[in-house]
């Protein structure tokens, strides 16, 4: 006789406690049912939300519908009804530890149901002829009125949802009582968030032809690495050949999988014209690759940084990818949800190094992208300059100069600067009606600032090197124009200064720049950068 009181699991307290483990949103969970799709054969997988409008209270602006059914439907091969009822199990599969595909551990669909409704139902058909059901309730279980799985029953697809079901085969799940999704159920917001997510999850089934329709939307790839040409936004180019690991696998004597990782980095007009609109580059989804994207069999299974870094600025315009085979999930740490990962000791001491290297470069590559941005973006400040100079004095040796000595110090200001892209000819005629110029220059241990004439242009140098660049100019270059064109004009008040100081006070300004930068380094020293914060 069986003491109910000592069995392994009590199913009240179980399947409440089920339903607070394992999936991190909603997309999370509707990926359990697309791999179930998928793995049997499927070509497209819909999901479709019944909604309701729930009452408004007083005057103010109308409620939008909230989902009160989930629905997701495909084409695959569908379930006999020994299949569709361990497929209701927790832990009922026939493909337990299976390598092969997505799944393993027959918790799929169960576990990640529950977790969004009290309910699901399963319709599954192998031919159009005889359309099996069976179903989970939380209530009933929690009540002990449901201890099995009921035995599937011949029945026809619900009137509302029959338009969903046209295939020869395939399988329909409708959870009700949805009390755990997303946005409060939000049928706009989950409409406009969820093919994000399934869109990255599955961008490579998506560019070899599967179809993902949310509520009559058609998903599209999404792509971190911005290199996939069937996405809606690519442009990048890869860095460098993709890296290849073969590690051994694990309980296999002689056997190897590989790991591969793939670096992208962004095109410069997207860093130059995106930077600095955080609306446009959300839009973008440029926000939503950041990190590490960790893809198994083809799947995405995580996205973040694992501790093989910390969060930095330029993180927004490069991209990296590894991927593996299932057969390496110890390895990777992959729970049943397939969706996070943990890497192990081995995996970090086997990539990290390779890692650090191409961020290094990519982030040196990023950073000379901002600096040459900020050096030519200066001409707020040049305006402003030129406008106000009217007011003030000149100084007679830069008034006096003939026109010889200007044509001849412009040409060597402009062979200094010349670039492929800007050749010397156009460096002169951009500075040659300019009283005041900011430029930029790379020297170490030279003062933050230095002043030069070519021709009647002050040419201000602002150095690289020097904390003040770091610390101060670049950061608010990122994140407030005024304030930075208002450091310029500073910057700018102090060489017309200098300019007019006659022959002695030049030389005082001289040791002073000197001074003043060793001071300014001292204390600049101390201050965290903030770069890239708003």
């Amino acid at each position: 006789m069986i003491d109910e009181r000592y069995t392994i699991v009590r199913e009240d307290r179980f399947i409440e406690a089920t339903r607070d483990s394992g999936y991190k949103s909603t997309a999370s969970a509707v990926s359990e049912l697309a791999d179930n799709a998928f793995q049997a054969g499927a070509n497209q997988f819909v999901v479709h939300f019944d909604t309701e409008v729930e009452p408004t209270v007083g005057r103010g602006r109308p409620k939008s519908p909230v989902v009160r059914e989930v629905v997701c439907v495909d084409d695959g091969s569908g379930m006999a009804p020994d299949v569709l009822r361990n497929a209701l199990r927790f832990g009922g599969t026939t493909r337990f530890n299976n390598r092969e595909g997505m799944g393993r551990y027959g918790m799929g669909l169960p576990n990640s149901s529950v977790s969004q409704c009290g309910r699901v139902e399963v319709y599954t058909w192998q031919n159009k002829g005889a359309v099996h059901f069976s179903y989970l309730d939380v209530k009933e279980i929690a009540a002990g009125r449901m201890l099995v799985v009921p035995e599937p029953q011949v029945v026809e697809v619900p009137d509302r949802y029959r338009h969903l079901a046209s295939s020869d085969s395939g399988t329909l799940i409708i959870w009700t009582d949805c009390d755990r999704l997303d946005f409060n159920g939000r049928e706009d917001t989950l409409t406009r968030e969820l093919p994000w997510s399934l869109g990255q999850t599955y961008r490579y089934y998506l560019a070899r032809g599967r179809t993902i329709r949310v509520n009559g939307r058609e998903v599209k790839p999404f792509d971190p690495l911005f290199l996939m040409p069937e996405a809606e936004y690519h442009g990048a180019t890869p860095h460098g050949a993709p890296l290849t690991y073969k590690l051994s696998v694990p309980g296999r004597v002689g056997a190897t999988s590989t790991v591969r990782v793939s670096f992208s980095l962004l095109p410069e007009e997207w860093q130059a014209k995106l930077g600095k609109s955080k609306k446009e580059s959300r839009a973008r989804g440029i926000d939503r690759a950041r990190g590490f994207s960790v893809v198994r069999s083809g799947r995405e299974v995580d996205l973040g940084y694992f501790y093989l870094r910390s969060p930095h600025w330029t993180d927004g315009w490069w991209s990296c990818e590894i991927s593996f085979e299932p057969e390496l999930d110890e390895l990777f740490g992959v729970t049943h949800t397939k969706q996070t990962v943990k890497l192990s000791e081995r995996i970090r001491t086997t990539i990290e190094r390779d890692l650090s290297a191409n961020i290094g470069t990519l982030s040196d590559t990023i950073v000379a992208r901002g600096k040459k941005r900020h050096a030519i973006s200066t001409k707020e400040a040049e305006t402003i300059a030129q406008e106000r100079d009217r007011f003030l004095r000149t100084a007679p040796e830069i008034r006096d100069k003939d026109e010889g000595t200007v044509e001849r110090e412009l040409r060597e200001y402009g062979d200094e600067k010349a670039t492929d892209e800007r050749p010397a000819d156009k460096v002169v005629e951009d500075i040659k009606d300019l009283p005041f110029v900011i430029d930029f220059e790379s020297l170490p241990g030279a003062p933050f600032y230095r002043v030069r004439t070519f021709g009647k242009t002050v040419v201000m140098s602002i150095n690289r090197e020097h904390a003040f660049y770091d610390k101060l100019y670049q950061p608010l270059a990122e994140i407030h124009a005024t304030a930075k064109t208002a450091i310029e004009l500073l910057i700018f008040g102090l060489g017309k200064a200098e300019t007019l100081a006659g022959d002695e006070g030049k030389d005082w300004y001289n040791s002073q720049r000197a001074e003043w930068s060793r001071i300014l380094g001292v204390y600049l020293d101390a201050v965290p950068s903030f770069r890239g914060v708003s």
